[in-house]
């Protein structure tokens, strides 16, 4: 049985709003080590307004 390990990104956003430039170079280097990203989580305050993002990663142990 296949065994993982997992990680989460948060990402706040910023005056010009989320930084997803680097969120994508952020994932794709992450890709790249094996880390495959399987949710989101992206709390809402207010009228639904977001201000972060978490990302939840995860890759096979081993």
């Amino acid at each position: 049985m296949a065994q993982f390990e997992h990680k989460i990104l948060t990402y706040e956003m910023k005056w010009k709003g989320f930084p997803y430039s680097q969120m994508e170079k952020e994932l794709n280097e992450l890709g790249r080590e094996g880390w495959e990203s399987v949710g989101t989580i992206v709390p809402s305050i207010g009228n639904g307004q977001t201000h972060e993002i978490s990302i939840v990663l995860k890759r096979t142990v081993g």
